[in-house]
């Protein structure tokens, strides 16, 4: 669903419309409660956002589009700053020589004066903070400034787009429902990140820093032993990558669940990626590679394209599990921007919900992937696996509530 596109001149006199305008648009889509509440703040954070960056005399183009599962407040100015507004935005923007002196609104409103890159995104910036953060007192500074930010908690991702007198900022809420154990809190505690890449050695050694960072849990034993099994099998899962990749894991822990994150940024060279080109071609022959192989396959094949992913399948005994496109939930709003929507997101429990038929209706092959499930680690400890691909950025979030 799309909505009209509302042009906002004056925030005192144009916001009742937007206002109207998301209404209609929630209601429409039966988003309530809590969650309607959390979108329309993040809808007037943007907009007054955005007036800093338009000024007087820039009207801003806004409209809503998306589903209930994941929906997009999109803003666009479509004319050029003057020279004296642009340089009066770098003064803003560059308060300081040091980035802990640039809030994170800084560093967002810069990006619109002087792009140093054709697309910048709310998970990236997050990522490589996150990375150096322990390193430098100044990145530590920054990430805290991020976490009090209302704009980068309350949404799943921010994009911004620049290309002549086109800037286009889209700010992504994903509604999945584990993803509500997680919210719009504050993490009670986030663990140090161990940091490492496609080199197998590096891989061990990731391995072997696991316990130090589950310490920072302070889980009881059971809930300690589920979530380090969650680690290391994530962790051991990207061995499986024929894919360049430099990554980070890290854990967060929430009053009644901890979400463990990695993020990771992909290489793929026309080697590689002829290479997987032919691995494609031979998925529908595979052997069944269990639970943890069908993450590395999805990650793989979304460097090819969306139909790729689409056309996964396993091969049981019984017949084939399409699990590319059963677990798949998409954002509907491809059309925004090519360059900035596109990519995979894929769920655990969309997959269960697809499989779980009632027992007259299940097939050989039915039967045989819930036993797969049953039967690995993380599919049946997390209580969701959700993973999200876009471009050259990976990100599998894995949900435990704690028992």
């Amino acid at each position: 669903m799309q909505t009209e596109h509302v042009f906002v001149g004056n925030i005192q006199e144009d916001l009742a419309r937007v206002n109207e305008t998301l209404e209609d648009y929630l209601y429409t889509l039966r988003i309530a409660g809590d969650d309607a509440k959390r979108f329309n703040l993040l809808a007037e954070e943007a907009i007054r956002f955005m007036d800093t960056i338009a000024g007087e005399d820039i009207p801003i183009e806004v409209w809503f589009e998306g589903d209930a599962r994941i929906s997009n407040i999109c803003l666009r100015l479509s004319q050029k700053m003057d020279v004296d507004r642009q340089e009066e935005l770098v003064s803003v923007s560059s308060s300081g020589t040091n980035s802990a002196e640039k809030t994170f609104i800084d560093q967002l409103r810069s990006f619109f004066v002087k792009p140093e890159t054709p697309t910048w995104s709310l998970k990236e910036y997050q990522a490589e903070l996150m990375a150096k953060r322990e390193k430098d007192k100044f990145d530590q500074d920054a990430w805290d400034n991020l976490e009090r930010s209302v704009l980068a908690n309350l949404a799943s991702d921010i994009t911004v787009s620049v290309k002549d007198s086109d800037s286009l900022m889209v700010i992504t809420k994903d509604f999945t429902e584990s993803l509500k154990s997680l919210g719009s809190k504050k993490p009670l505690v986030v663990t140090k990140p161990i940091a490492f890449d496609n080199e197998e050695a590096n891989i061990d050694r990731a391995l072997d820093a696991v316990d130090q960072s589950i310490d920072q849990l302070s889980l009881t034993s059971n809930n300690r032993l589920r979530v380090k099994l969650l680690f290391e099998e994530t962790i051991g899962m990207t061995k499986a990558l024929a894919m360049d990749f430099d990554a980070i894991i890290f854990a967060e822990k929430y009053v009644t669940a901890v979400a463990i994150k990695l993020v990771a940024s992909t290489e793929m060279n026309l080697d590689k990626k002829s290479e997987l080109i032919d691995i494609s071609s031979d998925k529908k022959n595979a052997l069944a590679k269990g639970f943890m192989g069908k993450i590395s396959d999805l990650i793989e094949t979304s460097a090819l394209s969306y139909d790729n992913v689409m056309s996964l399948e396993q091969q049981y005994d019984g017949g084939s599990i399409a699990f590319g496109s059963m677990g798949m939930y998409n954002d509907p709003s491809l059309g925004i921007d090519p360059d900035m929507m596109g990519g995979v997101m894929w769920s655990l429990a969309d997959y269960k919900s697809q499989l779980d038929v009632s027992e007259g209706e299940a097939t050989a092959a039915t039967k045989e992937a819930w036993d797969e499930l049953e039967k690995s680690i993380v599919a049946s400890i997390a209580d969701d696996v959700i993973v999200g691909i876009k471009r050259n950025r990976v990100e599998i979030t894995i949900i435990y509530n704690l028992k």
